[in-house]
């Protein structure tokens, strides 16, 4: 960490975890002052990162380069569970369409794990389309907060700051990366029907993260996509858009997601 000289404010370079919850006397290098100064408490948080996509992770540990932050990626389900049950984790960045989970069954993970201090989990919707939907989020399966990958740069720090204000997170220096794009995920590693599957299953995580209620209900009711109309059709349009005809005449892959989708919503919802 940097102490500044109170006289002349020239830096002073200490390492925290030697010194931290100390009071210590210094000498000033540059001008011989003496002074003395209280190091904080070491608070040193762990940030998981569990997303599907790479390149979000260059977006967020721009963000996330902190003092009193360790960074952790990982970028499909049985990791996650491993890292969240071996590792001190603080906060829980978890993507709503991570591979081989839904949004809930992690989110039940950290809310039990043994700590001093619960945690803090943002969810990060898929945003395949940031435009297709608008509306805030009528529940977060339990998780503390939300955030479209497109605010990463100026709402993220924020957020965090709110959910732990203990930590000493710092504003950013000039030039710092500050307009993450929350672009659309590249599907260039998947063809023919494997695209399809997998873009299918990014829009319905945030068809279900905008419309829980909604599909809760139709859960209920025997029909998942009861109360989802104009949600499926936008998102049978955007797959129109991207898929070739003849892969989409195979089957409703949007369907098929959603199913999937809500036999797991089943077992949470204990029907």
């Amino acid at each position: 960490m940097i102490i500044e000289c109170p006289s002349c404010n020239a830096s002073l370079r200490l390492d925290k975890s030697r010194y931290a919850g100390k009071r210590l006397s210094l000498r000033c290098p540059s001008c011989r002052r003496s002074f003395t100064t209280e190091i904080p408490p070491d608070s040193i948080a762990t940030v998981l990162v569990a997303h599907g996509y790479p390149k979000s992770f260059d977006e967020l540990r721009a963000v996330l380069v902190q003092d009193d932050l360790t960074i952790l990626t990982c970028s499909e389900n049985e990791e996650a569970l491993s890292l969240l049950r071996d590792k001190p984790v603080r906060i829980l960045l978890l993507d709503v369409a991570l591979t081989g989970s839904f949004p809930f069954e992690l989110i039940d993970e950290a809310r039990n794990k043994p700590s001093d201090k619960p945690v803090k989990i943002i969810l990060l919707p898929s945003v395949y389309n940031k435009t297709a939907y608008k509306r805030r989020p009528t529940s977060l399966y339990g998780a503390d907060a939300y955030l479209e990958l497109h605010h990463i740069g100026d709402r993220l720090l924020p957020l965090l700051r709110d959910l732990c204000p203990d930590l000493d997170l710092k504003e950013p220096s000039a030039g710092f990366y500050r307009s993450a794009k929350g672009e659309e995920r590249s599907l260039a590693d998947a063809s023919g029907a494997q695209a399809a599957e997998e873009l299918a299953r990014l829009l319905i995580a945030d068809i279900a993260l905008y419309h829980q209620e909604q599909i809760d209900q139709g859960i209920r009711e025997g029909a998942p996509g009861l109360y989802l109309d104009n949600e499926m059709n936008e998102g049978r349009r955007l797959l129109a858009e991207r898929i070739a005809h003849e892969i989409l005449a195979q089957g409703d892959f949007l369907q098929q997601a959603l199913d999937q989708f809500a036999v797991a919503r089943r077992k949470e919802l204990d029907l």
